[in-house]
């Protein structure tokens, strides 16, 4: 986010951002990612007037949601850039930020992932203007209008810097920093290149994410909506038509049992991000560590139809039911041959097995040629 000041027009930003939209390739990037985008631009571009009519009249401040009660600001201001390099460089962080998690997550639970980081972004950003103001007695802390969606992106930043290889990251390019510090070292880098950057605000994105890394919040959202749906548009689901995604995929949680396509979510079950791969299909598998996990994944995912194949048994359940149908079989079968003659024991014999008896076929042949 940064502290609104007089809004600067040009082109360079948006160049710049088409110039790196191609180079990632527009077919590279998830649909949800690829909406808020082109949403971001949309809005900067003048397109939405009734609803951004100017900077001054979406920007957030503690003062004016908490005394005016001016609550649409906490969504408005989060859409809205200063200046064309400051959408630049908070979509292209978006690019690569939402493509990774998007990957990851699939597309609902990152459109919800997203909605959410959004409000709570807000709400703790004006929660920190009134608590810095009494405490600090500073009120620039309750009266700075802020607009922009880097306060979101921090959020996403500690997420990507959790679910990517422990190590080394460079900060701004060039000063490395342990990658579980990188987005401390970006807050405070960011706040010395850009004054007029909103400090409370990014500081509020990352409060958030540790929320959902470190925090309750993860388990308290995936009670809701769990984690690895995707929506493919290309590939044929289980009715076999194409290009109808289900928006009700998550078993006999909060939407009901889904259609469409559904996958057991194991860590590190949707691969990094690969460019050249196109966008995301969600067909990508993580192993069970064992078979009872897979087991308890699945009936999660597809609710009552687990039951519907299984009978409600277990896999260990289900082998002891085969075995003392076989059992069964079996005895049946030398009963038959200790009360009929040969000839019956051996059709019978030969009935009860997998396969045929080859010495009662060879038999069977010449009896019938002689």
């Amino acid at each position: 986010m940064m502290v609104l000041q007089r809004r600067r027009g040009g082109n360079l930003g948006l160049l710049l951002l088409g110039t790196q939209i191609m180079n990632f390739g527009l077919q590279n990037i998830p649909p949800v990612t690829l909406g808020l985008l082109a949403s971001q631009v949309a809005i900067f571009l003048g397109l939405l007037p009734k609803h951004f009519p100017s900077p001054n009249a979406v920007c957030m401040s503690s003062y004016l949601v908490i005394e005016h009660r001016d609550w649409k600001r906490m969504l408005l201001a989060n859409f809205f850039h200063a200046h064309d390099m400051h959408l630049y460089f908070n979509m292209v962080s978006l690019l690569y930020k939402g493509s990774m998690l998007e990957r990851k997550f699939g597309n609902v639970y990152f459109a919800y992932l997203v909605a959410l980081f959004t409000g709570l972004t807000s709400i703790t950003y004006v929660g920190l203007g009134f608590v810095l103001d009494s405490v600090l007695s500073d009120q620039s802390y309750y009266l700075s209008c802020a607009v922009g969606f880097s306060g979101v992106l921090f959020a996403l930043k500690v997420l990507t810097t959790e679910y990517s290889p422990q190590g080394m990251q460079y900060a701004m390019g060039f000063i490395p920093v342990p990658s579980k510090y990188i987005f401390w070292a970006e807050l405070i880098l960011i706040q010395l290149v850009t004054p007029n950057a909103s400090f409370v605000g990014h500081l509020a994105g990352i409060l958030v994410g540790l929320m959902y890394t470190k925090g309750p919040l993860k388990p308290l959202m995936d009670s809701f909506m769990e984690p690895g749906v995707a929506m493919d548009f290309t590939q044929p689901n289980r009715s076999g038509h194409r290009g109808q995604p289900s928006f009700f995929p998550f078993g006999n949680r909060l939407f009901g049992r889904g259609n469409g396509q559904n996958f057991p979510h194991h860590p590190g079950a949707y691969p990094a991000h690969q460019p050249s791969a196109g966008p995301f299909t969600g067909s990508g598998r993580a192993e069970p560590s064992a078979p009872s996990e897979e087991r308890r994944d699945y009936g999660n995912s597809y609710g009552d139809q687990y039951n519907d194949y299984t009978g409600g048994l277990t896999e260990e359940q289900q082998y002891q039911r085969a075995l003392e149908e076989s059992m069964k079989q079996s005895q049946g079968s030398d009963s038959m041959h200790s009360s009929g003659s040969s000839r019956t024991s051996s059709q019978s014999h030969s009935h009860s097995r997998l396969y045929p008896d080859l010495d009662d076929l060879r038999s069977r042949r010449s009896n019938f040629y002689q």
